[in-house]
């Protein structure tokens, strides 16, 4: 049985880096969540335990501690990022490596493979740094920085259910590669993707998108019909739905201020002016994205 302790940064008192209405310590404990449960749903022969499953407070030791003292074979610390950067980075121990870069590698590269498939995402490497939950824990430990709270092209992401549901799977999928886990893959299967239109990883069996051309904007009375549906069908496909909280994720044939606001939020994540109308510039990031994601584009 392999023993696997995820550790969400923060919490309680210490709210850790805030911006943009979003606070670290909620976001890092809905990731380790989603990666406890993927572990646990996905792979044989694993136990997974969580510094918190709260929003409670422990000292940087005693995180390390309970983690030692569950003889945990990994650890990972789960963090949100803050300073005006933007992109994902992980740290292991200066000096350390073997196993522990072995672990690092293997949840840099499937965490970062994931986040490519939300937009774009800058690198920022596998570092190293002298942090008390990496330096105090007894087995190979990496702390994992995902994504700036305060980047306004990272928060887009970050504001996205889906995508921090999926960033919390793939932890759980660089885990199980490095453990050599059995039952599940290094890849996501489709039994538990994210709902609400998610890419379907390469290999899979293709859905084809049809993109309209012309422009699509927000008029008086409001712009609907077919065209209208394509473009929504396909920003939910990329995780920008419409309308979260909407009955088939706000897809209704009606190009309204939500549409147009998924619209800008594609836009900021593709380096496009944000001004929620879709032309054919929208359309061709559109449809790269959707080809990236593993869907055929007419």
């Amino acid at each position: 049985m392999k023993k696997v302790w995820l550790d969400a940064g923060h919490g309680g008192k210490d709210p850790g880096a805030t911006a943009n209405g979003l606070k670290e310590k909620d976001l890092v404990l809905s990731m380790v969540k989603y990666a406890k449960s993927y572990l646990e749903a996905n792979y044989k022969g694993v136990e997974v335990k969580l510094t918190r499953s709260t929003d409670v407070f422990y000292e940087l030791s005693e995180r390390a501690n309970m983690a030692n003292k569950y003889g945990a074979d990994v650890f990972v610390s789960f963090h949100i990022n803050a300073g005006g950067g933007t992109g994902f980075e992980t740290y292991r121990y200066p000096g350390t490596a073997g196993n522990t870069l072995k672990l690092q590698q293997s949840l840099h590269n499937e965490i970062l493979e994931t986040m490519k498939k939300y937009g774009k995402t800058a690198d920022r490497g596998l570092k190293q740094a002298n942090l008390a939950v990496v330096r105090e824990t007894r087995m190979p430990a990496v702390l994992t920085e995902n994504l700036f709270i305060d980047r306004k092209e990272d928060v887009a992401q970050l504001k996205d259910s889906g995508f921090v549901k999926a960033v919390g799977e793939a932890h759980a999928r660089g885990i199980a590669k490095y453990l050599g886990l059995s039952g599940g893959s290094s890849k996501q299967p489709a039994a538990s993707a994210p709902k609400k239109g998610a890419p379907k990883q390469s290999g899979s069996s293709k859905k084809t998108f049809t993109l309209p051309g012309g422009i699509l904007k927000v008029t008086s009375p409001l712009t609907k019909g077919t065209k209208v549906t394509q473009v929504q069908t396909a920003l939910a496909a990329v995780y920008f739905y419409p309308d979260k909280g909407a009955k088939n994720n706000g897809i209704d044939g009606y190009y309204g201020p939500k549409t147009a606001n998924a619209v800008k939020r594609f836009q900021s994540m593709h380096g496009l002016s944000q001004d929620g109308i879709y032309g054919p510039k929208t359309k061709t990031k559109l449809a790269s994205a959707l080809k990236k994601a593993g869907y055929s584009v007419n």
